[in-house]
């Protein structure tokens, strides 16, 4: 999985966080340290150095980290990042050799920005490498092993602390933004569904009151008693569409083998359609039981929109380790295209692992769906 904060405008050196004021909580809590630390070494510059260098040394160590800090939290140029980090470093250290002392503290303000910028992957490494390197340094300024143990020391603490907090910050950031990113993906899978499942449920259902009312519209001048029995049928399959839009919205709807029959031999006796069914289906698991009813509905809706047949066959067959709906139909017309219903029921399919096929054959139109079944 990518990572979800990843911007790729962005460099290795810069990182993406949370804001506070415009910058990333781990900004805040790293260069607050930045006054504290340099305190020591512009109180303590030697007596025979001049005051102005050592306060330019400072001062360029502050707007250095600073910088770099920043930078990293603020832009996407890493190259700022890099010659930031670049003059600390090379300053911390002549600083730290020529003043000696009190100015070693300047090692901790190193640490803190080797570890608050460096990407995860190089900053142990250049830790370690600070670390053994200001040691050195310091054993060999002052030659006391004590105080470069102690450098050493508060140097590695400093560094794999900043690194350790600054590391738990952009995971936090990270799965914040994949949880919302999970959120908007759920949000968008059940508008889909609901959009599918609402153009299959109506479409069908529609298409059934539509030849319906050309029955009642037919039949009424001279039988009305017969239209009226087909007015009554097109109040039941109103209510009962009101009744799947509120399954459908509550997400619960699922179709039916055996209920999706019954209603296509209604809706296609209403278009003067004659239905055969072949060796209904036996016992199926409910997941392909129900891809088979929305195969029957869609199947149907299209041989009553689409074909102008007078014959619609529907087959249910064992095949080897599978089992296989088909619809079939004697029309002429225009094959449907491949229009919502048709999406639908190719994903409807994918999820059960199966296979759907959809075309002309030599007796009008063929609609297949094969789906394996657990052993």
């Amino acid at each position: 999985m990518s990572d979800p904060c990843a911007d790729p405008r962005r460099g290795v050196f810069t990182r993406r966080m949370p804001a506070w004021g415009g910058y990333g909580p781990g900004f805040w809590a790293t260069v607050i340290w930045a006054p504290l630390v340099s305190l020591d070494p512009i109180l303590d510059v030697p007596a025979h150095v001049p005051a102005w260098p050592a306060a330019l040394a400072c001062l360029t160590v502050l707007a250095a980290f600073t910088t770099a800090v920043a930078a990293a939290y603020r832009t996407s140029r890493s190259g700022t990042v890099v010659a930031a980090l670049t003059v600390q470093t090379v300053v911390t250290f002549l600083a730290a050799g020529l003043y000696g002392d009190h100015w070693y503290a300047l090692f901790t303000l190193l640490a803190l920005a080797y570890g608050a910028v460096v990407p995860p992957r190089l900053a142990p490494r250049a830790l370690a490498v600070l670390v053994v390197c200001a040691a050195a340094l310091v054993l060999f300024v002052a030659g006391d092993a004590a105080r470069s143990w102690t450098t050493a020391l508060v140097t590695f603490l400093t560094g794999f602390g900043t690194f350790t907090f600054h590391r738990l910050l952009t995971v936090i950031a990270e799965l914040d933004a994949t949880r919302d990113e999970l959120a908007r993906t759920a949000v968008d899978e059940e508008r889909l569904r609901f959009a599918r499942d609402l153009h299959d449920l109506l479409g069908h259902t529609l298409s059934v009151i539509v030849v319906k009312a050309q029955v009642t519209r037919r039949l009424l001048p001279e039988r009305p008693g017969a239209a009226a029995d087909h007015a009554t049928d097109i109040e039941d399959i109103g209510r009962h569409a009101l009744e799947e839009v509120r399954e459908a919205v509550s997400g619960y709807r699922e179709a039916d083998t055996g209920r999706e029959l019954d209603r296509a031999r209604i809706a296609l006796d209403a278009a003067g359609i004659t239905l055969r069914v072949h060796s209904r289906p036996q016992a199926l698991p409910p997941a392909v039981d129900a891809l088979f009813g929305w195969v029957v509905r869609e199947g149907v809706t299209n041989v009553i929109r689409h074909s102008g047949a007078r014959h619609c066959d529907i087959g249910f067959h064992t095949v080897r380790d599978g089992a296989r709906v088909t619809v079939d139909d004697d029309g002429h017309g225009g094959a449907p295209g491949r229009g919502a219903g048709l999406r639908g029921l190719t994903e409807r399919t994918a999820e059960t692992g199966g296979r759907l096929h959809v075309g002309r054959s030599r007796r009008g139109f063929h609609l297949s769906v094969e789906v394996p079944l657990p052993t």
